[in-house]
């Protein structure tokens, strides 16, 4: 979904004819204008960060208090979680981790960099990928929508630390340009992302996503 759900480091770089959109992280969107590319890996990682923009130009999430977390994608592109939750400090992480997918999904259908969620659920390194991702989809137009099986992974917690890893099949994703036309060949697939949280306020926040290089699987 921007690949939507791909976020990660192992990422593969978007490339596009206009400046680069973030490799792994918005993989889906990343449709290169004319050039076949290869199939979008779902979403973004602080390593696929756009190189073009610069920090201090890039409008960041808004200090508005964000509505409350939900973790089920949107109407248009569900995020279907086939795992149990865990109890405990690793069921709270858990939460966090899919609550984040969630925002991820739907800021990449409707990309909007200024969404006061990504504070509330990311720190940097994390969130400012994110923030200039979904700055220079919303520029150019794409959008990536289409439901999404998931598993989110059984937490590991040290303290104000946790990692875990997701899985996310896009297979049913697809990115779409400016006109609403879906792009040929920006179907994704399972892709598996190395998650990583820290306490921030109470709260657990996503400090980085990257993607892992071994395959994985989403049972259905």
């Amino acid at each position: 979904m921007f690949a939507v759900l791909a976020v990660l480091t192992v990422t593969r770089p978007f490339r596009s004819a206009a400046p680069a959109i973030a490799a792994a992280a918005l993989a889906v969107l990343t449709g290169c204008a004319g050039a076949r590319q290869p199939a979008p890996a779902p979403l973004p990682s602080a390593a696929a960060t756009p190189s073009a923009a610069a920090p201090s130009a890039t409008p960041g999430p808004t200090s508005s208090v964000p509505a409350p977390a939900r973790t089920t994608g949107t109407t248009r592109s569900p995020v279907r979680w086939v795992d149990s939750s865990p109890r405990g400090p690793a069921g709270e992480v858990q939460r966090a981790v899919r609550a984040y997918w969630s925002m991820v999904v739907r800021l990449a259908e409707r990309p909007d960099p200024a969404d006061p969620q990504l504070a509330a659920l990311t720190i940097d390194p994390q969130q400012a990928t994110l923030v200039r991702l979904f700055t220079s989809a919303k520029e150019s137009g794409l959008s990536q929508r289409g439901p999404i099986f998931a598993v989110s992974g059984r937490p590991a917690v040290r303290g104000s630390s946790a990692q875990t890893t997701t899985c996310l099949d896009q297979t049913f994703v697809k990115v779409y340009d400016s006109s609403g036309r879906p792009r040929p060949g920006s179907s994704g697939g399972p892709t598996a992302f190395d998650v990583r949280l820290r306490r921030d306020g109470g709260d657990w926040k996503v400090s980085s996503a990257s993607t892992r290089s071994t395959p994985c699987t989403v049972p259905r």
